[in-house]
């Protein structure tokens, strides 16, 4: 296996053409976007311009050579992290019985969540001053809402008020967020699985029960 095929990143890759590689503005692009996502997940702070330069192994100016300023990183580094975990989401068929399904969703979601923590966080802190990272924020949420509808269509087409404002999907999108999972890792100190099996009781309950008009 090579030491691209292992997922040590395009910056360690041996091949004969390494160095043309290395002058290859698209290599690079990738090469800077990995090494931003790799430090943030491994520290779970934002990582310098020197660092992310040094694990590219470019130099520092080259980094706002690919990206006009701090902003075009971000959006761009979060951009293809979604891009990753959504081309790797296992569909959960809709036709599955319930709690296979709130499992293997939750299952799913918590690997996701988990990928995504130290990425999500920092564009927190950015959110408020970047329409660029709102953006892709909101289409990832946009995702994870559609997902939740499609797999858990059956049980929401019994459920007459299931896509009004503040009804069960909107209480399925916030049980299953990533605001909640942060939460109970972050905040109540759960391990993963325990921050699942609280994710998916309240899943299940929510699907259980059929909601009432006031």
């Amino acid at each position: 296996m090579s030491d691209t095929e292992a997922g040590k990143g395009p910056g360690r890759a041996e091949t004969g053409a390494r160095g043309r590689r290395r002058r290859d503005p698209e290599w690079t692009y990738a090469a800077l976007l990995d090494a931003l996502l790799g430090l943030a997940s491994e520290s779970g702070r934002e990582p310098t311009r020197k660092a992310i330069a040094e694990r590219a192994g470019v130099s520092e100016r080259t980094v706002f050579v690919h990206f006009a300023d701090r902003e075009a990183l971000y959006v761009a580094a979060a951009r293809r992290q979604a891009e990753r975990w959504r081309a790797h989401a296992e569909p959960v068929p809709p036709a599955w019985e319930t709690a296979r399904k709130v499992a293997a969703l939750v299952t799913q979601r918590g690997r996701m969540y988990e990928v995504m923590t130290p990425i999500r966080r920092i564009g927190l802190g950015l959110e408020p001053d970047s329409p660029g990272l709102r953006g892709v924020m909101a289409e990832g949420d946009a995702w994870f809402r559609a997902d939740l509808a499609a797999v858990f269509a059956p049980e929401l087409g019994r459920m007459p008020e299931a896509e009004e404002p503040g009804g069960p999907l909107d209480a399925l999108e916030a049980a299953s967020s990533w605001a909640a999972w942060d939460h109970l890792r972050s905040r109540r100190g759960l391990d993963e699985a325990a921050a699942g099996a609280a994710i998916a009781r309240t899943v299940r309950a929510l699907l259980e029960v059929a909601p009432r008009s006031p």
